[in-house]
């Protein structure tokens, strides 16, 4: 009997280690995000639909800075100075344009993407793996509010050296999975306020909705 609350007193203790772990370097995940005045990056992305046998890998690229934010998606771009939200479809050549405050429920802010475990998240720490010859801590996010969320686990593998995300995982509930990894990251670079507006002169032909009311 001895033996067993031993055992038991072990497993806790390994538990609340782990949380304690996980919360530590979140934290300092999130501290050093904070102090970026801007932020550059570029990575891949890669979207496994393992019911339909579908498996495609994008380039993307990134930039922010406060809540303005330029986000390449290769199909589409979506650019914003903070009030206002330009969507461009490539295929379409259409570009939409809506106010910030009017999708309050629907926008998604990209620097959100450097926090996100700070709310509606639980943090499992899985220890330290190596991927592509980076030594990474391996993070696992669980939503709390999982009925409106479409995936189930977030794995998030951060560098151990430049405390910096390097890869993540989002597990969906239907069977498609994302699968996002940093090619380069940089902050504090020098990014003109013109990045964050649309100009119409760069896409020639290009068709303006504008849904602001």
């Amino acid at each position: 009997m001895k033996k067993i609350s031993f055992l038991l007193l072990l497993m806790m203790a390994a538990v609340g280690t782990q949380a304690q772990d996980a919360a530590k370097i979140l934290n300092e995940l999130s501290a050093k995000a904070k102090k970026y005045q801007s932020i550059e990056a570029e990575y891949t992305s890669r979207m496994i639909d393992k019911i339909n046998g579908v498996d495609i890998s994008t380039q993307g690229s990134i930039k922010i800075k406060g809540e303005k934010y330029h986000l390449d998606l290769g199909d589409y771009t979506l650019i914003s100075d903070g009030a206002t939200l330009w969507t461009y479809q490539k295929e379409s050549n259409e570009c939409m344009i809506d106010d910030l405050a009017d999708m309050e429920d629907e926008a998604f802010n990209p620097s959100d993407m450097f926090t996100l475990w700070e709310q509606d998240f639980k943090n499992e720490y899985k220890g330290e793996v190596n991927v592509d010859g980076v030594d990474c801590f391996l993070i696992h996010l669980y939503p709390t509010d999982t009925e409106e969320r479409d995936f189930h686990t977030i794995k998030m593998y951060i560098d151990k050296n430049k405390m910096e995300l390097f890869k993540m995982e989002v597990k969906g509930r239907e069977g498609s999975d994302m699968v996002y990894k940093v090619k380069s990251f940089k902050t504090n670079t020098s990014l003109s306020d013109a990045v964050f507006k649309f100009n119409k002169a760069l896409y020639p032909g290009v068709e303006m909705i504008d849904n602001r009311f």
